[in-house]
Formats: C-alpha cells, sequence, structure tokens
C-alpha cells in the first residue's frame, strides 16, 4: 500500500455485500483482489489454497486482468463484464476486493456512485 501511497492513490475495501453497480467505475483507477489459488507441486495440484493477489485495470478502455501467473494480460473487457468478472471472484467466501482511487476520491467517497 506504500507504493499506492507515492502515486497519491489509495487503497479502499470493498464490503462485497452491496451490489457492484453502486461502483463510480470512472472514478476507480484499478482494483485488487485477494482470491484463494491452489497450491502447485510441480504439475500436481495440491488440495490446499493460498491467497493470492492480483490487478485489474483499465487500458485503453477495456478492464484486464494482470495476474501474475498468467503468461499475458488477460482480457476482461467492458464495464458490464468487470461487474461480472468481480461478481464471480467475490462470490467466494475468502475473496477480498481492495478499489485503487485518487486520495481525494477516498476522501470525497466519489468512488461510490449517489443512490
Amino acid at each position: 500500500m506504500a507504493a499506492l501511497l507515492t502515486e497519491g492513490l489509495s487503497a479502499v475495501w470493498w464490503d462485497k455485500r452491496r451490489s457492484l453497480g453502486s461502483l463510480s467505475l470512472s472514478q476507480i483507477r484499478g482494483f485488487i483482489l485477494n482470491i484463494p489459488s491452489a497450491v502447485t507441486l510441480g504439475p500436481i495440484s495440491l488440495p490446499i489454497h493460498r491467497p493470492h493477489w492480483i490487478a485489474i485495470r483499465p487500458i485503453d478502455g477495456s478492464y484486464y486482468n494482470l495476474d501474475s501467473k498468467l503468461q499475458a494480460p488477460a482480457a476482461i473487457g467492458n464495464e458490464g463484464q468487470l461487474r461480472t468478472f468481480l461478481s464471480g471472484q467475490l462470490s467466494q467466501a475468502s475473496c477480498e476486493l481492495l478499489l485503487v482511487v485518487e486520495r481525494n476520491v477516498e476522501e470525497d467517497g466519489s468512488w461510490l456512485s449517489p443512490s
């Protein structure tokens, strides 16, 4: 999180009980997801899961999964597809979501659409 602060950014924890429809995506610079990830020993997948952090951000109008375990960034798509992707990830019990926003956006709460 210190790296975000040096860039004038903050991380805001997302309460996954809320609707993703209430996110003001235009105010959010990216996302950090903590997801369960299978532990592998060579080609063997063990029945153990560890937390793994992945980043998601918009690039040229499309959202991308920047997971370090992927060989290349994976396109997620538009805002609707992003919400579907995040919803699927958040349905896992041990998944957490952080919103990456500018500090002023964190302070004024504009990452959340007015209801």
